[in-house]
């Protein structure tokens, strides 16, 4: 049975192995589907305390704005859809 050094070890080798192998929109793909699986394990508040205090009070109102106009039942005239 390998050690956990041993297997930090190849873990590490694994994922340098795959990032060495990807072009710059891979890993932008893979960053954000990977920072969107673990904000969605979060709760409403966590996510704004943490935009707020990374960012500030205006970057949350423009990231809720866009959620919003995302998330309507109603055609876009821009679109016909």
């Amino acid at each position: 049975m390998p050690t956990k050094a041993a297997h930090f070890q190849l873990v590490e080798n694994y994922a340098a192995h795959i990032v060495e192998g990807m072009d710059i929109d891979s890993l932008t793909h893979i960053v954000y589907d990977m920072l969107v699986r673990e904000y969605e394990k979060l709760s409403w508040d966590d996510i704004t305390e943490e935009i707020v205090d990374l960012y500030d009070e205006d970057t949350l109102i423009d990231l809720i704005g866009d959620s919003d106009d995302n998330n309507t039942d109603e055609p876009s005239e821009a679109t016909g859809w």
